[in-house]
């Protein structure tokens, strides 16, 4: 395939799970042979094939090189815009955990356009948010202090910020 991939092309990319995996195998590691993956994420070498030539196709991924291996060649692939696929497969996996958390306890979003002033005040306090996070996650762990029965209690928390980038020069 030739161009970029179409809007079309990443919902394909993101309509199953096994690409999905695969692509976040692709974030994680880079380069990447389908071998690799189905190691990775136990799958078949075959149903990992199809999904990465599936990718290739639509231009989600691209063949990185090849290499001899045990007699025969190896194809490694990479992703060809690592950071629409990052937003892609984390956006995907953050709107289920708020489809979840929405079920669970209602809805707890916001979306707003903040300028670039704005935006440096957010990221300074979101790293303030996400160290206090930690803190509360560390004194959880002390308080529980091993004890199996207070941990199957505990509650998971997922927090998503995305913003775009900020020119702080």
């Amino acid at each position: 395939m030739t161009g970029k991939p179409s809007e079309g092309d990443w919902l394909h990319a993101v309509g199953h799970a096994y690409r999905v995996e695969i692509l976040r195998h692709f974030l994680a590691t880079g380069t990447a042979t389908p071998s690799d993956i189905a190691s990775a994420i136990r799958l078949p070498l075959s149903t990992v094939s199809y999904h990465v030539r599936s990718l290739a196709d639509r231009g989600i991924v691209r063949l990185a090189g090849r290499t001899q291996r045990r007699g025969a060649v190896a194809h490694h692939y990479q992703l060809t815009d690592r950071d629409r696929a990052a937003a892609i497969v984390w956006g995907t996996r953050a709107q289920l955990l708020v489809t979840d958390f929405e079920r669970q306890n209602g809805r707890g979003d916001v979306t707003v356009r903040l300028d670039s002033e704005a935006l440096v005040e957010l990221h300074e306090l979101t790293a303030s948010y996400l160290a206090r996070i930690g803190e509360l996650g560390l004194q959880t762990r002390e308080r529980r202090n091993g004890d199996e029965l207070a941990a199957r209690s505990l509650v998971s928390v997922a927090v998503l910020l995305a913003t775009s980038s900020v020119d702080r020069g």
